[in-house]
């Protein structure tokens, strides 16, 4: 496998990751359908620990199910990055699905059963090498400074930029979602958290204001998110009220449909 995957990757300045299947050679018939791209935000912050056996199950779940579900045709993708400090600048890496169906029209039902039945396998080893991809980013340690801030505002116009090329934008956050930024009108909910549900509305709308006019496409993402927290874990811990921020937030952008929480 390791050989398997030294074929796909090539560094780019960015040292984003680009994986690229190779083709299986055959006729194909172009899918006309918008692609999918998929982009995880794995928080990297001194506040979630991935070596939890919680976070890193539920995690691994999460990633699992995503990537079985989004990459269903060539060009569909997935982006992951890093969020921390320096979110904006946070990109690890990117694949893109390769693998396309064959020309059914003509073919006889043993071919179409059998040309089915290829590109099932071909779709399911791609998948495979992206979760591979994917879980070495999960895994990787953040030993730089950067993961003493966390910067999710920056994921913002990340999403919107993708939606304006044209992709169906499912995003996933697996992050606890506390914002952490020591600069001037920036928020910090390890040092300042909203109280309750009203204090975290009015900022979301205070802060909404500022984003909208950078962010005319954010309205078509989907949005989810996975928290690091155990269902027994405490208020305190687990603010309710910034789950209450986010979901204003992103209605005060104009995200239409439900932001989930996994």
């Amino acid at each position: 496998m390791k050989n398997q995957l030294k074929q796909y990757l090539f560094f780019i300045p960015t040292t984003a990751l680009i994986l690229s299947c190779s083709d299986a050679g055959k006729k194909y018939e172009e899918v006309e359908e918008a692609k999918t791209c998929s982009m995880i935000f794995i928080d990297k912050s001194v506040s979630v620990n991935i070596n939890k056996k919680f976070i890193n199950e539920k995690y691994t779940k999460v990633i699992n199910q995503l990537i079985d579900e989004n990459i269903k045709a060539k060009g569909d993708k997935i982006e992951v990055y890093f969020v921390h400090e320096n979110t904006g600048q946070g990109k690890a890496a990117e694949v893109v699905c390769r693998t396309e169906k064959g020309d059914l029209v003509g073919a006889s039902s043993t071919d179409s059963e059998a040309i089915k039945t290829e590109y099932g396998m071909s779709l399911g080893k791609e998948r495979s090498i992206f979760k591979k991809i994917v879980f070495a980013q999960l895994a990787s340690q953040n030993t730089s400074s950067s993961k003493n801030s966390t910067d999710l505002l920056a994921t913002l116009p990340l999403i919107d930029k993708e939606i304006a090329k044209d992709y169906n934008v499912k995003v996933y956050f697996l992050s606890d979602m506390v914002e952490s930024m020591d600069a001037p009108n920036r928020r910090d909910f390890h040092t300042n958290p909203p109280i309750d549900d009203a204090a975290a509305v009015g900022w979301a709308r205070e802060d909404a204001v500022g984003l909208k006019s950078n962010l005319p496409n954010i309205g078509l993402a989907q949005i989810f998110i996975a928290k690091p927290f155990e269902p027994t874990a405490s208020r305190k811990k687990n603010n309710p009220a910034i789950s209450a921020y986010w979901q204003r937030l992103f209605m005060e952008l104009g995200v239409s449909s439900e932001i989930v929480e996994l």
